[in-house]
């Protein structure tokens, strides 16, 4: 098997630096904290084992998805964004250049070098979110679904920092300009949707349409882009009703014959790999000595 010359290097540099295995320790320790604050701190109530105890397990769930969701998006940008741009100042990025390597190849692989660490922390993660098959509510195919969108959202978030990372010289200015980005997609967006919809509302009161429903029609899909939309749909589809992100939408409009948003989760990763290819292509691009300026 022939591994792209730029993946194994990095992979081989990460396994040499502790720094690795301290994150892994590190997020794995936050997410056994969080399970043994939620088993203690409901084991004293109580009736601890009636029925209605046991939303503690998915609760605790919950609570490890967003957290292993948080910590991908606070890790990979600073990972990634300086992936070309350290080449860059240590002045190495022209000899990888002269290599028969095209620019794509490099590209690629720092970014699997950089994803390949978010699927070695999903996977670390395993065995303490799994804690809650003990009490039932979420299965195997549910923990596999969890670790395959945190990969997704790993690359999307990487590929844009991948993208900094050769447009700013800087890894300061790259890796800060990558965390922008992510801002951007998680709460701009939210905030252009919400912001669309209170024109509409303020639209339908100049009309004299008071208490009217304000229906935002397609704007509605910039929620796609979002990647922390995309893990609440796939948690509360997991362990809720599964229309929590429905509920949403509709009430921005009325969406409930909506293929797209009916099936939230898949959709936003698709659209997000999708992204997440023309990101990559247009960072190689833009590498590419041969470009014209």
């Amino acid at each position: 098997m022939n591994l792209n010359p730029v993946f194994d290097r990095e992979i081989k540099r990460n396994c040499r630096s502790m720094k690795i295995s301290w994150i892994v320790f590190g997020c794995n320790l936050v997410l056994g904290m969080i399970a043994v604050i939620s088993f203690l701190g409901e084991g004293v109530i109580h009736g601890y084992m009636q029925a209605g105890r046991y939303r503690m397990p998915i609760r605790c769930y919950m609570m490890m998805g967003y957290a292993l969701f948080l910590m991908v998006s606070l890790l990979v940008p600073g990972i990634t964004a300086g992936s070309v741009s350290l080449e860059r100042e240590k002045q190495t990025l022209d000899v990888l250049l002269t290599t028969n390597l095209n620019p794509w190849k490099i590209i690629t692989g720092k970014l699997e070098a950089s994803l390949s660490m978010v699927f070695l922390l999903a996977v670390s993660a395993m065995p303490a979110v799994a804690l809650v098959m003990v009490f039932g509510g979420v299965e195997l195919w549910d923990l596999l679904a969890l670790v395959g969108l945190l990969v997704v959202s790993g690359i999307f978030i990487g590929s844009l920092g991948i993208l900094c990372s050769v447009i700013f010289k800087r890894t300061t200015l790259a890796t800060l300009m990558a965390y922008v980005l992510l801002i951007f997609f998680v709460a701009g967006t939210a905030a252009i949707v919400m912001i669309g919809s209170h024109i509409k509302v303020l639209q339908l009161e100049a009309e004299g349409m008071y208490g009217g429903a304000s229906d935002i029609g397609p704007l509605i899909y910039l929620l796609l882009l979002n990647p922390f939309a995309s893990f609440f749909s796939l948690l509360s589809g997991q362990v809720g009703n599964g229309r929590e992100m429905l509920d949403v939408c509709n009430a921005l409009g009325d969406y409930s014959g909506n293929f797209a948003v009916n099936h939230f989760a898949a959709f936003s990763a698709g659209i997000q790999l999708v992204l997440s290819g023309g990101f990559v292509a247009l960072a190689g691009a833009l590498m590419n000595p041969l470009k014209k300026r």
